[in-house]
């Protein structure tokens, strides 16, 4: 209800005092489709006017401590300078008007996708908006209702909507189309509970004149309550499902909090909505990140496990039998040889290359290889089936998780994990991640592909070797100690191996570019060098 006639009506009512009299001194936007009007008053005091075009989410408030710094992108200049003599709504309509001098007018329409600002000059000419739309884009001023709108009483109510077709809520909001449905909802809820709110309950009951004189009695109830409004916002499971001008008893058991001032509702509810959204997106985040872990986990134990069912030591070790038993049977240079033994046939393939014997010796060597390949195999099961259950775990704890706190904690060491498994090998040194290539392909995808423009690049001067990158953290380089680690590790990775001192360059990615032509060629800007030992790095992953 942040964006519903009445509530824009409450809230124009309540901060009028504080715009009129004020002059617009910069429209900025710091956030999409969010606009802020900064006004100054008389005593050269700042307020803002914080006004959301977004296309579900459209809400105007009064923001009284905006801070003396303006940030964010100018918009909408051709209304700076301009003073603010009046605000009101529009009579039925989600419309609010701040008249200016010289019969110019900022108008903002909270509809939906069609959500904008406009400065308005003369009857209907727009002379600047704040957002650039050009079609399907409804009349900019919107379209004042006449007195007779509402019903003038509780038999013209009873005549529309009997000559009204459609279920009860859509008559409802046909009536009254600025109840929106929560208060169609409500005016139902009131008149019969849960039960009237299913809708082929509810219409059984209809046209019957008692039945719709409670229900007018019932609307009349509510646009009575929102004459003297009591804000609140309705909380569930900790979202915040609801911003209102009064008692929703349909919505059930949920938690309240209420509010002396209207404003101050919209935009607590505003922020709220914007933390649930950001720790729910969060939440969505880490369990598709678990859930994409848990899958490959499951994927590389279903592989082993098919690998373990096929007993290749066995195979080999019959295959090498076999051809111990036949060695005059076979001759050189054969690319297999067959055996029958009664219906069972045999073919083993050969290596054309060796002896009869030396084809039973390979073949004993992969029995060897084998068996240990499935001791290996089990180990790797057993340790990958205990990483799996761990993310369950983690699965299940995410889904219970509502402090945000927790979960961006646990986002960080999940991205963590998922940057470890890269096509690098890794290494750490004081809690900074160092990346180092493979090759001249891996060592551009590295530098070029993976690093951040403040990580920091190394490599081993005038020999050709692995680009090494030190996953940054500020602007600045890492201490002293980190720089010569991993300038080891460039040296080590590089083909002055066997020296004992190495000069080693480094520099921000940003400030290295490739070469044309061979994988792996780069040139450096202000690069600076530092002599060191070649290491074997400790930790590799």
């Amino acid at each position: 209800m942040i964006n519903n006639h009445h509530t824009l009506v409450a809230l124009v009512s309540e901060i009028k005092a504080d715009i009129e009299s004020t002059q617009i001194i910069a429209c900025k936007t710091n956030s999409e489709n969010v606009l802020e009007v900064v006004l100054a008053g008389r005593a050269e005091s700042q307020v803002s006017l914080i006004i959301s075009c977004k296309p579900r989410m459209n809400y105007m408030f009064l923001n009284r401590y905006p801070g003396k710094k303006l940030r964010g992108a100018n918009v909408l200049q051709e209304a700076i300078g301009e003073s603010i003599y009046s605000m009101s709504v529009e009579k039925n309509n989600r419309t609010a008007i701040l008249g200016l001098s010289d019969d110019k007018r900022l108008v903002i329409n909270l509809f939906g996708t069609h959500s904008n600002v406009y400065l308005m000059e003369g009857e209907n000419r727009s002379t600047g908006r704040f957002l650039k739309r050009h079609t399907n884009e409804p009349t900019i001023s919107g379209s004042p209702k006449e007195e007779s709108f509402y019903p003038k009483n509780a038999q013209d109510f009873a005549d529309r909507f009997k000559a009204m077709a459609g279920e009860p809520q859509r008559r409802l909001s046909s009536i009254f189309p600025t109840f929106g449905r929560e208060l169609v909802k409500e005016v139902l809820f009131r008149l019969g509970g849960e039960e009237a709110l299913t809708p082929s309950v509810l219409a059984d009951s209809f046209p019957d004149e008692r039945r719709l004189l409670l229900l007018y009695d019932k609307v009349s109830e509510i646009l009575t309550e929102l004459a003297s409004p009591s804000p609140r916002i309705y909380y569930k499971d900790g979202a915040p499902v609801l911003m209102s001008l009064l008692e929703m008893r349909h919505l059930g058991p949920c938690n309240v909090v209420s509010y002396d001032s209207v404003n101050s509702c919209i935009a607590d509810f505003v922020s709220e909505a914007d933390r649930y959204d950001t720790r729910t997106g969060l939440k969505d985040s880490l369990v598709n990140s678990l859930l994409k872990r848990r899958d490959e986990l499951a994927g590389t134990i279903q592989k082993i496990e098919k690998d373990l069912s096929v007993n290749r030591e066995e195979k080999y070790r019959m295959y090498g039998t076999v051809l111990l038993q036949h060695l005059v049977e076979i001759e050189r240079g054969r690319s297999s040889f067959e055996i029958h033994d009664g219906s069972t046939k045999m073919i083993i393939p050969l290596d054309t290359k060796l002896t009869p014997i030396q084809n039973s010796q390979l073949y004993f060597d992969k029995s060897k290889k084998a068996r240990e390949s499935h001791r290996q195999a089990i180990a790797r099961k057993e340790e990958l089936t205990k990483s799996l259950s761990k993310v369950e775990r983690e699965l299940e704890m995410v889904g219970k998780e509502t402090d945000f706190k927790v979960l961006d904690s646990l986002d960080k060491k999940e991205k963590a994990k998922s940057e470890a498994q890269t096509p690098f090998r890794h290494f750490e040194i004081n809690e900074y991640s160092v990346y180092v290539g493979k090759d001249a392909a891996n060592n551009d995808e590295l530098t070029f592909g993976f690093a951040k423009p403040n990580d920091v690049f190394l490599h081993a001067r005038g020999v050709s070797g692995s680009h090494v990158i030190i996953r940054n953290k500020s602007r600045d380089y890492p201490q002293k100690s980190v720089i010569e680690y991993a300038a080891s590790i460039a040296a080590y990775y590089s083909k002055a191996r066997s020296s004992k001192l190495v000069p080693v360059a480094y520099t921000m990615r940003k400030f290295v570019k490739k070469a044309r032509g061979k994988p792996g060629a780069v040139f450096l800007d202000r690069e600076e060098v530092v002599f060191v030992m070649p290491i074997i790095p400790q930790v590799s992953r």
